[in-house]
This record gives C-alpha cells, structure tokens and sequence, in this order.
C-alpha cells in the first residue's frame, strides 16, 4: 500500500511507509520545516504509478489501525521492558532505624534525598527543596575557651646605695648581671599637671608682660600708592571706518552679482530692468535683452514651393511667453527627402528671417507671435520634409 501525508505548517505532500506510522503511533517529522505532527490524521492512499493527483483519503479506522503497533512489536517492546533473570537481584537498601537514625539537626545527604547524577533541576521548582550550603545547619557562636594560665611575675631584685661593696664580692667569686628597679610611677595612670598662674602683688613694681598700644603709637604709616589699572586704547574711529569698508565690500559684492546674472533677474522679476537701463546710462554701457530660450515657443510651420521644386518659401511662427523682452534667437533648418535622410542644413539668424523695418537690437516683445517668412534656394536639392530648431549661439 502507497501512503501519503501531508504536513499542516508547511503543506508539504511525502511519501511515508505503514511502518513509519506504527513505530511512533503516528507521530512523523516533516523533513522540510522540521514539525512534528501526527499522519494518521491526514494520510492518502496513491494509486500504483504514485501520481498524487488521484490520491484518495485513508478512513479514519483505517488510519487508526494503522497507527496502532501490531501484536509482535508489542511483545517485543514488553520483551525489552522485562528484567533479566541471569543477574541476581540487588538487595534494597534497610530502612534507616531509630539508632541509626540522625540527628535532627544534621543535614541529610541520604540517596533518596540527594542524587548527584540527576538531571539539572527545573528554573520552576521550590528552591526550599535544593540543598545547598544554605540549607545547612549553622551552629550559634559561643564564648572561645582557652587555657586559665596565671602568670606569676618573679621578684626584681633592687640596688640600694650601700650595696656596692657586696657587689664587688660578689664579682670577685662570679659574674653577676646588673638589674634596674622598675619606677611604678611611670606606667601608673596619672594626668599632666595643670598650669597654675599666680596673680602679682599689687605692690610690685614689675612690668606687665602685655600692655596695651596707642592708635597712632607705632609711628607714622607707610605711604600707599594705588595705581588705576592701565586700559587698552579703544580705537573707535578705526572701527568705524573698518565697518564702512566691510559694508562697501558688501555692496560691490551684491552689485557684481546682480551684473553678473542680470538676465536671469531680468527674466523673474521684470520691475528690475528699468534700473540695470538707469545703471547703464549712468555707467555708458549698452543693456541686450535677456535670452531665454524656455520664453519662446515655435508654432506650426509651413514649408511651400514657390516657382518650382527647388525656390521654397518657409512660415515659422514665433512666440515670447515672458513677460520681458527677449533676445532674437537662431534658426536651424533642416531640409529631408522622402527617406528622412539629410540633404541640406542651414543656420538662419535674426538678419535673415526678420521682418523688414524689425529693431532686432530691442528683441521680441514680450506676449506677442511673430512670423517669420523666409525664401530658399535649394539648388539641385529637392526636399520633402524639414526641421527647424532654435538655439542662442
């Protein structure tokens, strides 16, 4: 029988053999996301080519039986659980009796209570229940006893000042070390005298040791001179001119800018044009309208024979969107044939396509369209279509 199952986390189909379910009741691991789960809830019978989309579900009795060890694995698994009778059986340990019972206060270390070879206890359980150093009796501190010795200090012998001759006898017959008396007043306790101060007579004739001194009686002060301290000389003219000079620089600065993109002004804000027109009069110098190639437009155009193929005649409406005058641009025409292949290219400038009477050096008025009409001679060049594109050279 060809079985399969299929694995709830990851939705993985296998194979799986009738004994792979009896060996654990069922219980398989997906070979994929390592799940354990249990087959015989979703086990597929496949037919003989094992092609998975015929496969047909197992009934659940069926499953069950299947998940169930047989009767021999059981017999050996009760085989592998039965003691053996060739070893002889090990004598129980005797319950510990009242004599050889210990003390309540001992701590107990009996195998029943403590297994050194025990797993590693649990985070979860009581640790009353541990036996550690802290479970263990401690004894009270009690008084330290030692030896009552008494110590009996010998008698020391003393000089007397009429001993002096015994002492050279006694020399005479053996040596005899020289002992000191001991003073008892020395290592007695006793306190520093206090100072006693007796007043003088009042009849004496003694000086005073302190006596009191006059304001003024120590002779004239030395003279003290206080000296103001020397400031710094504030030069305040050179600052001021030094911040003049900063703020003409400043000036400069912003008007060689302003020259310098006059046109990009003049195109965003029209209200200046008038002052760069009163700074050129002033400074003799000649103001061109801005160029803008964004401002202008090209409109529809249209290309025409005149006389013949090669006299054409060219219409190309021009438009200023800004609100200033802009600068006339150049034209590129490009003439094409039939395969759009280039066959003539020519650079027209405000000179050729302006209208007769048109004050170029002024440029295009702002919001108006302008067309432009231009004449070409194309030679022995016949064209059908062209291109125009304007540029500020």
């Amino acid at each position: 029988m060809l079985l399969a199952t299929r694995c709830p986390f990851c939705e993985t189909v296998f194979r799986i053999q009738p004994a792979h379910l009896a060996a654990r009741r069922g219980l398989v691991r997906c070979g994929h996301c390592q799940e354990a789960f249990d087959a015989s809830g979703s086990l597929y019978e496949l037919p003989e080519n094992g092609d998975f989309a015929l496969a047909t579900p197992v009934a659940a009795d069926i499953a069950a039986s299947l998940a169930t060890p047989s009767a021999q694995q059981a017999a050996a698994a009760q085989a592998a659980q039965a003691p053996d009778h060739d070893q002889p059986p090990q004598a129980e340990p005797a319950a510990p009796s009242a004599q050889s019972a210990p003390p309540s206060g001992s701590p107990n270390f009996s195998g029943s209570a403590w297994d050194p070879w025990a797993p590693r206890p649990d985070s979860n359980l009581d640790p009353d229940l541990q036996y550690n150093g802290s479970h263990l009796p401690r004894a009270s501190l009690a008084a330290g006893r030692g030896p009552n010795v008494r110590i009996v200090r010998d008698a020391e012998p003393t000089l007397s000042p009429g001993g002096g001759h015994g002492a050279a006898q006694a020399g005479a017959s053996g040596h005899v070390e020289p002992t000191l008396s001991v003073n008892e007043a020395i290592h007695s306790p006793h306190a520093d005298p206090e100072p006693v101060l007796r007043r003088a007579p009042a009849g004496s004739s003694a000086a005073p040791v302190f006596t009191a001194l006059e304001p003024n009686a120590g002779g004239e002060p030395f003279a003290v001179t206080r000296e103001a301290p020397t400031r710094a000389k504030r030069h305040t003219s050179w600052r001021i001119v030094g911040v003049l000079i900063a703020l003409a620089l400043l000036a400069t600065l912003a008007a060689q800018l302003a020259w310098w993109m006059r046109e990009t002004v003049m195109v965003y804000w029209p209200a200046s044009q008038p002052y760069y027109q009163q700074a050129c009069a002033q400074l003799g110098c000649q103001l061109r309208p801005p160029r803008d190639i964004d401002g202008l437009q090209v409109r529809p155009s249209d290309l025409r024979q005149v006389d013949d193929p090669h006299h054409l005649e060219l219409k190309v409406p021009l438009h200023n969107r800004f609100d200033v005058a802009l600068a006339w641009p150049a034209m590129e025409l490009t003439l094409l044939d039939r395969q759009n292949n280039i066959v003539l290219r020519r650079v027209l400038f405000p000179q050729d396509y302006a209208p007769p009477g048109t004050h170029i050096e002024a440029g295009m008025a702002p919001h108006i369209t302008q067309t432009m009409i231009v004449r070409l001679d194309t030679g022995n060049v016949v064209a059908s279509n062209f291109r125009i594109e304007i540029f500020y050279p």
